[in-house]
């Protein structure tokens, strides 16, 4: 089907299913293609080219691959979507200043304000409901973040914690995940946080989501991430950073908020274990004294 027959949502599915069967070339030109909607309607196919670090011609073999006659066909749909005043405010860090030692840390500060920005704007009121509806519905959360997202992840079951028992994080025992994921029930639903590169233990979760007919909510750096692929609802946080390393800043914030809106959504009885949660820490002496 030529893309010109195609609106802008249709696109964005095909393109998200294919991905899998891409080169790694053509994947990288498509995974901007479906973070950066903004910038292909307005940009040259040069300059996205060079903003994406593969070549003119890729994005011609991308739109071919994708069924279309040539690069404007592809392109459209974007145009269109940009026309009709629904596009998105997509909040992202511009390119990165002439680096210096003296403004790294100003620099860094600038770009995750820029980072939090990008998540209020991506991540709609109606994503985050379907969301937590997920989760209300659930016996049990699980929740799986690995290395660098490891954070976000914890600080997502310790919050819920306050308010909600039946919240573990995936392999914080010390055990085999395998085991656990074995012990999954339909019942329950998965929390899955990570970006690019994403963590290999990411697979055996989504599998076993799969495979037990749990409902995943993903917290990714892109709707063509693997987890995001197969999850029920994603949330969308940018990882910019002038440092060495994606920054987690974003997808700490997500959590948090995700946390605050659930008890928000539990009524005063959630609010009540709260109290409860944190009268028990400081009969356990949790906390130093002031």
């Amino acid at each position: 089907m030529n893309t010109r027959e195609m609106g802008f949502d249709a696109l964005l599915a095909r393109i998200l299913t294919v991905l899998p069967e891409l080169s790694s070339e053509l994947r990288k030109a498509a995974r901007f293609l479906v973070d950066h909607p903004d910038e292909v309607a307005l940009v040259s196919m040069r300059v996205l080219a060079s903003r994406s670090e593969v070549t003119p011609t890729t994005f011609v073999r991308l739109a071919r691959r994708l069924g279309c006659g040539d690069w404007a066909a592809l392109r459209k749909p974007f145009e269109d979507r940009l026309r009709s005043g629904k596009a998105p405010f997509a909040a992202r860090a511009d390119a990165l200043v002439k680096r210096g030692s003296e403004a790294i840390f100003a620099e860094s500060l600038r770009t995750t304000v820029a980072n939090l920005a990008a998540a209020e704007a991506v991540n709609g009121s109606e994503e985050i409901a379907r969301a937590c509806a997920i989760l209300e519905k659930a016996q049990r959360i699980r929740v799986a973040g690995f290395r660098s997202c490891r954070a976000p992840a914890h600080a997502l079951v310790y919050l819920c914690r306050m308010f909600r028992r039946e919240i573990t994080l995936l392999g914080g025992d010390g055990g085999a995940i395998e085991a656990e994921l074995a012990a999954l029930g339909k019942r329950e639903a998965i929390v899955a946080i990570g970006f690019l590169p994403y963590s290999r233990e990411l697979g055996p979760v989504v599998e076993a989501a799969q495979r037990h007919s749990v409902p995943i909510v993903a917290i990714a750096d892109s709707m063509a991430a693997p987890i995001a692929r197969h999850a029920d609802v994603t949330l969308r946080f940018s990882t910019d950073s002038p440092s060495f390393f994606p920054s987690v800043a974003a997808a700490m914030a997500i959590v948090e908020a995700l946390a605050a809106t659930m008890l928000a959504r539990s009524g005063p009885a959630a609010a009540a274990r709260v109290r409860e949660t944190e009268l028990e820490l400081q009969a356990f002496g949790a906390y130093l004294p002031e």
